[in-house]
């Protein structure tokens, strides 16, 4: 008799330890970032191809309000070195950084000889515009945090506001667009003069360059001021060879 209780437990308890171990075995459902990001990734190109680019540089024009335009060339090489140049009625500025620290040339601003940058502002330079694949691709693995913080109404449809707080400690705001996947608009607070400043940069006019996807246009504004920056991207290089002394402080 006890053994046949014993069996009829046994059989009561079978089926509780088949529902456990088909939950043990189920997949993790996947969160509305991951499937946020993994659908943007894909519109870029895909994650494989973005991590395998080992270099990039970009060259256009920049119009400012008024009608000023300069040429820019930025350049961005792993590991987390990065060189934006600009050249105005000749006149060149330099804002470099080696992967260690950071350097410019800012003759507008008076300075005419390359200078280390200041801590602070060194600190503020963005290292999420030193990552030549993007924050976004592997964020987990780099220790950044991205959050989704709601769907906004942009004036090019709904899109999806990303908080992503990169291993740093700042934060930059990510509208990816509902329909295309791609992000549209980048809010980040860069040190401007000694003052934070939040910079709105909106991007368009989507196209494909070696099989990833780049906005050819930029457009920059400071928060809560009327005037505009318009980047319009002529050229695109894939890995090209550039030379560590490019983001090193000269002498």
């Amino acid at each position: 008799m006890r053994r046949e209780a014993a069996m009829r437990q046994t059989w009561k308890v079978l089926p509780l330890l088949g529902a456990l171990c088909a939950a043990c075995a189920a997949p993790a459902p996947v969160s509305p970032v991951d499937e946020i990001v993994a659908a943007h990734l894909a519109a870029r190109g895909g994650a494989e191809k973005l991590r395998s680019l080992r270099s990039i540089r970009q060259s256009g024009k920049v119009t400012a309000s008024g009608g000023r335009i300069a040429l820019v060339v930025r350049e961005i090489k792993r590991p987390g070195m990065f060189r934006l140049e600009f050249t105005y009625q000749g006149t060149r500025s330099v804002f470099a950084h080696d992967g260690q620290a950071g350097w410019q040339v800012a003759p507008l601003q008076g300075q005419f000889e390359p200078m280390a940058m200041p801590p602070e502002a060194d600190a503020a330079a963005g290292a999420d515009q030193r990552d030549v694949e993007g924050p976004l691709v592997g964020w987990r693995e780099k220790g950044h945090l991205v959050e989704l913080v709601g769907r906004e109404a942009l004036p090019g449809g709904p899109a999806d506001k990303l908080k992503v707080t990169l291993a740093g400690g700042a934060v930059r705001f990510d509208y990816v667009d509902v329909a295309s996947h791609q992000v549209v608009r980048s809010d980040v607070t860069r040190l401007i003069r000694g003052r934070p400043t939040v910079l709105e940069s909106s991007f368009s006019d989507f196209r494909e360059v070696g099989g990833i996807v780049f906005p050819h246009r930029i457009e920059t504004r400071v928060r809560d001021r009327p005037q505009v920056l318009e980047i319009e991207v002529e050229k695109i290089e894939l890995d090209p060879e550039l030379d560590d002394a490019r983001f090193r402080l000269p002498g």
